[in-house]
Formats: C-alpha cells, sequence, structure tokens
C-alpha cells in the first residue's frame, strides 16, 4: 500500500504506526493488569509474541535460528528479562506518561554503557546531551519532591536494561537477521518468566487470555514496524515521531484511568527526547564523515 512512497516518508509512516501499537500496547497491559499480575502478563505475552513468528519460522525453516553468536543472544535475552519485567511492572504500578517519558532515557542509557564497557569515547556534544536527558528525567522522577515509588524505580530498571539490550542488539545485527534476534530473544526468556509467573500463577479467563493474546500479537507488530522505520530512515528523523507513544499514552492515562495530566512529566519527557533526537543526529554525520573518508 505505502510502497511507492519515498523511503524516508514510508519510515516516518512506521514510526508513527509502532507509536500507536505502542501505546495501545501500554493502555492494554494497564487494563488487564487490574485482574492479572505482570509477571503472568509478561509471560503470555512472550508466549503469544513467540508464536506470531510462527509463519516466518514455516517458511524459512530450521535455519531461520543459525547462529554462530549464541552466547550474545543469551546476554541480550537477560537483559530483556530484566527490561520486559520492570516495564511491565511499571505500567501496571506508575502514571503511564512517567513510564513513557523514562522509557525515552534507553538510548541515552546505551550511550553511557558504550563508553564504560565497549570503550567508546563521550565527547562534549554527547556528554551534554546526556545532562539534559538526565535533566529531563528528574523533572519525570522529582526525587526528594515527590515519593518515588516501586513502580518508577521498576520504570527506571527497565530503561537501563533495555538500553544494555540496545548494545547487545547493534552487536548482532552485523551477522543475523533482526527478525530472528527478536524471536531468539522471545524463546529464551521464555523459561524463565514462566518460572516467575509461577510465583504468582492465577488460572485466566478466556476475556483475559484474549487480551492477553492481542497484546502478544501487538508486540511482535510494533517491534517490526519499529524495526522497518529505522531501516528505511536516520534515526534522528524518526525518533521525534515516537512522541506519539507519550501523547496517547497520556490521553489513555488521563480519559482511561483516571490519571492527571503532569506538565512537568511532559517538559521531561521533551528533553529527554530532544537529547536522543539530538544524539541520533550527530551520530549520523559521523557515521556520513567516516564513510566520506573511506577510500
Amino acid at each position: 500500500m505505502i510502497g511507492h512512497l519515498p523511503p524516508s516518508t514510508r519510515a516516518m509512516i512506521h514510526m508513527v504506526w509502532s507509536g500507536i501499537l505502542f501505546g495501545t500496547l501500554w493502555a492494554l497491559i494497564r487494563h488487564t493488569s487490574e485482574t492479572v499480575h505482570p509477571f503472568m502478563i509478561v509471560f503470555y505475552r512472550t508466549l503469544f509474541a513467540l508464536f506470531a513468528f510462527a509463519p516466518v519460522f514455516w517458511r524459512v525453516g530450521i535455519s531461520f535460528f543459525k547462529t554462530e553468536r549464541i552466547g550474545l543472544h543469551f546476554l541480550r535475552s537477560l537483559f530483556a528479562i530484566s527490561g520486559t519485567l520492570g516495564t511491565f511492572y511499571a505500567i501496571a504500578n506508575a502514571p503511564m506518561a512517567d513510564v513513557v517519558a523514562i522509557s525515552y532515557a534507553a538510548p541515552i542509557f546505551a550511550v553511557i554503557g558504550a563508553a564504560l564497557w565497549l570503550g567508546e569515547r563521550i565527547k562534549m556534544r554527547r556528554m551534554l546531551a546526556i545532562l539534559i536527558a538526565f535533566a529531563g528525567a528528574f523533572l519525570v522522577v522529582r526525587p526528594g519532591f515527590e515519593a518515588v515509588t516501586m513502580g518508577i524505580w521498576a520504570a527506571i530498571i527497565g530503561a537501563v536494561s533495555i538500553g544494555a539490550s540496545m548494545l547487545v542488539i547493534k552487536s548482532l545485527t552485523s551477522t543475523d537477521d533482526p527478525q530472528a534476534i527478536a524471536a531468539y530473544s522471545f524463546l529464551l526468556i521464555l523459561p524463565v518468566v514462566f518460572l516467575v509467573a509461577l510465583s504468582v500463577w492465577q488460572w485466566l479467563t478466556l476475556e483475559e487470555l484474549g487480551l492477553l493474546l492481542v497484546i502478544g500479537i501487538m508486540v511482535r507488530f510494533a517491534h517490526t514496524a519499529l524495526g522497518r522505520a529505522f531501516a528505511l530512515g536516520e534515526a534522528s528523523a524518526v525518533l521525534p515521531l515516537d512522541f506519539v507513544r507519550l501523547m496517547l499514552a497520556t490521553l489513555f492515562g488521563v480519559y482511561l484511568f483516571g490519571e492527571p495530566v503532569d506538565i512537568l512529566t511532559l517538559a521531561g519527557a521533551l528533553l529527554i527526547l530532544g537529547s536522543t533526537v539530538y544524539t541520533a543526529h550527530r551520530e549520523a554525520q559521523l557515521g556520513k564523515q567516516t564513510t566520506k573518508r573511506v577510500p
């Protein structure tokens, strides 16, 4: 339907679509968490998302999972477990706008991780972007002015874990298919999240299972849309459109769950997102300069 459009336009469409899916997805998670424990939601989300890859596996066969870097897949899965559990717990126990705003800091944590573990240099402009992002996070969390709840701590842990996962994904995409990377993550974390879910196990109604099936399928397509957006366009061009996710989550929070509109949270989210967009833009510029220098 959109194949005739320029790649940059298609990238923006995919980014907006992923924002709509993620915003709706988080509202569904919040609604489902009223009767189902977040750890149960993580388990069923992982199970159903893995099933959503069945058509690809059926077409490609066992070679879909062929890799020479299984260790990195396990490492990525460890970060995915803590990131998913943290984020889902946060959605159930903190205002959705706060959780989305904090999640915007994940790429900044990835930059910090690259400096600490990969030895990359943090230049002055990157450092400024990081400081702006943390100023935005301070506006969202406001430590000392408001009680930092377990939900907010879970959101922070989730963002740090997702940032670490981004580092591993960045390495894996040089050799492995992006869809296989996502499928491996779901496959490897499934036994762990099942054991976690056993500690709070409950038998679900058909309505609850139906909601969890929708959540699992939406997760699969939301991540696919996000991947296509970054594949077709520059991160600095598409990242601003991810603000759709915050707007949608805020509206759902207000009209469906009675959460108050927090201007400081929106301001903090703008600072964090702006810092992330700037960092992505600088990375794209540096990448072009490096390419030009290569004979």
